[in-house]
C-alpha cells in the first residue's frame, strides 16, 4: 500500500477552508433536525428559512444578494446588460464573473459554486471553469506577438496583410473600448502609433467569439434605425470579419509556433444578413461614351485611355493603371492581363485575356503612336511593387476620372469600377453568365451574379394592352337567356 501524501494547507486558505466546513456541517445539523418534522409545508418553509440563516458564503441565499448586472457606456449612453454578474473577493483579490442567466436562482447558485471552487482549489481553476474567456496566462502572445509570427511565416502580400491587420485592429479596439478618436488618424504626432501600440498589447486569448459577437452587435445597432444605414453597417461589420479571420485560416496557422488560445477569435460567428448586393445599372454607356469623346478625348487624352479598358473591357483600377502596350495582342485582337516586374494580379483566375472591339483596339493604336511611355496611361510617376499599401502611378489620372463619372451620375463609392460592373452586366445581355463571369476573370460565378450582373432585359406580364383597349361590358342573365347560349 502507498503512503498517503499529507498536503499542507497554506495558512492564509486555512480560515476559508473552516469557514466553508462549519457552514456545511451547519446545513447538515439544519437538515437532520428537518427530518424528525412533520413533513408539512409549514415545517418545511420554516426549515428552508433555518438553512438559509447563518449559513453565509455556502448558500445560494448569501450570494442573492450580491448580484449585479453590468453596465457599459457607447457614444456618451449608459447601457445595462441583462445578464447578471457577480464580484468575489478572497485573500486579497477581488473579480467580477459573469454568470450568464437572466434567472436570478441560477446565478446565485452559479455565483455559490464559484465562490466553493476558489477557497478549494483557487483562483487559476476557477477561472479555467467558469469565465475561460478572460483566462490569459503569462505566455499568452499579444495581437503584437500573433502579427509579428504571421508576417514572417505567412507569406502574404504586404499589403493584403496590412488590409487583414487593420481589420482585426478595428474589431479589438471596438470590442474592448479603446479609444478610436481622430488621434487614431494622426500619423505625424503620434496618435496613430499610440492607437496601435494599446490594441496590439491585448492578449489573443482575450479576444474571444463572444467579445467579437458583442462588437458585431454593437457596431450594426450604432447604425440606428434607418434600413439603408443598416444594411450598409452589415455589409461594413461583414467586410471587417472576413478580412479579420482570414489570419486564422488553416494555411496560415499552421506554421505558426506561438500558443494559440483553444477557441479561437472568429469561431462560430456568422455574417450578418446584408441583403441584396447585386449590381443595379443606371449608366446609359451610349451617352457616357459620346460625352466622353467630346469633353475628354482632346482635352484629358489620359482619363479618356483610362476609361476605354474600364468601361470596354472590364479592367481593375490597378490593371489600368500598369497596363503596358505590348500587353496588347493587336493581331489576335487581344488584351493580356499577366503578372509583370511591375504587377501581380489579383488571382490566378485573373490572369487571362479579354477581348474588346476592334474600334476600341483602333482608338488604343492612336494613342500608341505618339506614345513615349511603356505604359498606356502616361504618369510622372514610377511604378512601385511590394508596397504596403495601395499605390497609383496615375492616381491624379484615376482621380480626374473618378470626379468626371460623378459628373455625369455615376455616384457610386467607386466610380471606375462601377464601368466594370457595367461591363459585365453587358456581356451577360448578350452571351449569358457564364461568358460574363469569365470575361470578368472571376473564379466562379457566384460573385458575377452576386455583385457585377445587372437585370437588363425587360420581363413584363403582357396584359398593359388590356387597360387601353374599350371596356367590355359583362352581359346580365337576362340578356343571356334570350339570346341563347353563346
Amino acid at each position: 500500500m502507498k503512503p498517503s501524501t499529507h498536503l499542507d494547507t497554506p495558512p492564509s486558505d486555512r480560515g476559508s477552508v473552516q469557514v466553508v466546513s462549519k457552514q456545511q456541517d451547519a446545513g447538515k445539523s439544519a437538515a437532520k433536525q428537518a427530518r424528525n418534522q412533520p413533513d408539512t409545508a409549514e415545517t418545511q418553509a420554516r426549515t428552508s428559512d433555518l438553512k438559509s440563516e447563518g449559513l453565509g458564503k455556502a448558500h445560494s441565499k448569501y450570494w442573492k444578494k450580491c448580484l449585479f448586472k453590468n453596465t457599459y457606456t457607447r457614444d456618451g449612453q449608459r447601457y445595462e446588460v441583462n445578464e447578471w454578474s457577480v464580484k468575489i473577493q478572497h485573500l486579497g483579490r477581488r473579480k467580477t464573473f459573469a454568470l450568464n442567466t437572466l434567472n436570478k436562482d441560477v446565478a446565485a447558485g452559479k455565483a455559490k459554486d464559484i465562490y466553493l471552487t476558489i477557497v478549494a482549489k483557487g483562483w487559476e481553476a476557477a477561472e479555467a471553469i467558469y469565465n475561460p474567456g478572460m483566462m490569459v496566462r503569462k505566455d499568452d502572445p499579444s495581437l503584437a506577438d500573433f502579427f509579428q509570427e504571421v508576417e514572417r511565416k505567412a507569406g502574404l502580400e504586404p499589403k493584403t496583410f496590412r488590409n487583414y491587420v487593420s481589420s482585426f485592429r478595428t474589431i479589438v479596439s471596438g470590442a474592448f473600448k479603446i479609444s478610436a478618436d481622430k488621434a487614431k488618424y494622426d500619423y505625424r504626432a503620434g496618435g496613430h502609433d499610440r492607437w496601435v501600440a494599446a490594441v496590439d498589447a491585448v492578449k489573443l486569448a482575450a479576444v474571444t467569439p463572444d467579445k467579437v459577437q458583442a462588437w458585431k452587435v454593437a457596431f450594426v445597432r450604432a447604425a440606428g434605425t434607418s434600413p439603408l444605414k443598416l444594411a450598409s453597417a452589415r455589409r461594413t461589420a461583414n467586410s471587417y470579419i472576413r478580412c479579420a479571420r482570414s489570419l486564422f485560416s488553416p494555411g496560415i496557422l499552421k506554421f505558426t509556433r506561438l500558443r494559440l488560445p483553444d477557441l479561437l477569435p472568429f469561431q462560430g460567428v456568422e455574417l450578418e444578413e446584408q441583403g441584396s448586393m447585386r449590381y443595379k445599372s443606371k449608366i446609359k454607356p451610349e451617352l457616357l461614351v459620346a460625352a466622353a469623346k467630346n469633353e475628354l478625348r482632346e482635352a484629358h487624352p489620359e482619363s479618356y485611355k483610362a476609361l476605354l479598358p474600364a468601361l470596354f473591357c472590364g479592367l481593375r483600377r490597378a490593371e489600368i493603371d500598369l497596363l503596358e502596350w505590348n500587353a496588347i495582342d493587336w493581331a489576335q485582337g487581344r488584351i493580356w492581363v499577366e503578372t509583370t516586374e511591375h504587377f501581380r494580379t489579383k488571382t490566378e483566375d485573373s490572369e487571362d485575356y479579354v477581348e474588346p472591339d476592334a474600334e476600341v483596339l483602333d482608338e488604343l493604336r492612336g494613342f500608341m503612336r505618339g506614345s513615349k511611355s511603356r505604359f498606356v496611361i502616361v504618369s510622372p510617376l514610377p511604378p512601385r511593387a511590394g508596397l504596403a499599401r495601395q499605390y497609383y502611378r496615375c492616381k491624379e489620372t484615376l482621380k480626374h476620372l473618378t470626379t468626371w463619372l460623378r459628373s455625369k451620375g455615376v455616384n457610386s463609392n467607386k466610380p471606375i469600377h462601377e464601368l466594370r460592373k457595367e461591363f459585365g452586366s453587358l456581356v451577360n445581355l448578350k452571351h449569358g453568365i457564364y461568358a460574363a463571369s469569365r470575361a470578368l476573370r472571376h473564379s466562379d460565378i457566384t460573385t458575377s451574379s452576386r455583385h457585377y450582373i445587372a437585370k437588363k432585359e425587360r420581363v413584363t406580364v403582357g396584359l398593359g394592352h388590356l387597360l387601353v383597349q374599350p371596356a367590355i361590358t359583362p352581359a346580365s342573365d337576362k340578356d343571356q337567356a334570350a339570346n341563347g347560349p353563346t
